[in-house]
């Protein structure tokens, strides 16, 4: 086990509290679709609040109501409050702001799969306007998974970037990304060390073509790699 994997566990029991309740905190699940990934813990641990966003209404219905602790929002979440077109694709977990990059399209393994059906206009929030608004002070947690987007989602946190310990999102890891203006995982790096965050887990998916990045802040993981050292 690396060093960044040792930190990253480190932390997921540090964001458990003692007694029953397992799990506390706050979540933001943006992409969630079905709610592979935050649904379950919403509902094995009630002091856990799960604010989830899914901008693909067909896909927001089947979530709405499944725990009393997870927050449905069918919006996207961009760089500005507003309107965007959403492509809607065959494969809803492919559906994304984005438009494909038809030359990667055609070499992508599994692309065969992936056409889009519609486009439709959906509401778009930013993370730091939905924060201010929803009067969340810190964020335990942020998983981003939106097909292209996880960048301007992180960046549309602003100054409440600062307020968020750990983030999870995905990267396109090929010559030419599949979505048109998807950033690259050097950008996504680059821009998140700036920020005063450390990578700490590389998860790669999609036969090699993209990558699960996990940062948690710098001063969180100093502190943790000294809580294992000793110091």
């Amino acid at each position: 086990m690396t060093i960044g994997n040792r930190v990253s566990n480190k932390l997921g029991r540090i964001l458990r509290r003692a007694g029953d309740s397992g799990v506390e905190g706050t979540w933001i699940d943006v992409g969630a679709h079905l709610g592979e990934t935050t649904l379950r813990q919403a509902a094995l641990n009630p002091g856990l609040k799960v604010y989830a966003f899914e901008p693909n209404l067909t896909a927001a219905a089947k979530l709405i109501g499944r725990a009393s602790n997870y927050f449905v929002i069918p919006m996207a979440v961009a760089e500005k409050d507003g309107l965007a077109s959403l492509n809607v694709n065959s494969f809803d977990a492919a559906s994304s702001l984005l438009p494909f990059n038809e030359a990667s399209l055609q070499n992508w393994i599994g692309g065969e799969a992936l056409k889009i059906n519609s486009t439709v206009p959906v509401p778009t929030i930013r993370l730091d306007t939905f924060m201010n608004l929803a009067k969340i002070e810190r964020v335990d947690f942020l998983k981003i998974d939106t097909q292209g987007m996880d960048l301007a989602v992180v960046k549309s946190a602003g100054s409440r970037l600062q307020d968020i310990a750990k983030i999870t999102l995905e990267v396109d890891i090929k010559p030419v990304p599949l979505y048109e203006g998807a950033p690259s995982k050097e950008e996504v790096l680059t821009f998140l060390c700036e920020a005063g965050f450390s990578l700490v887990s590389v998860e790669k998916q999609s036969h090699d073509q993209e990558e699960n990045l996990t940062f948690i802040r710098s001063d969180l993981a100093r502190r943790l790699r000294d809580g294992e050292s000793g110091k």
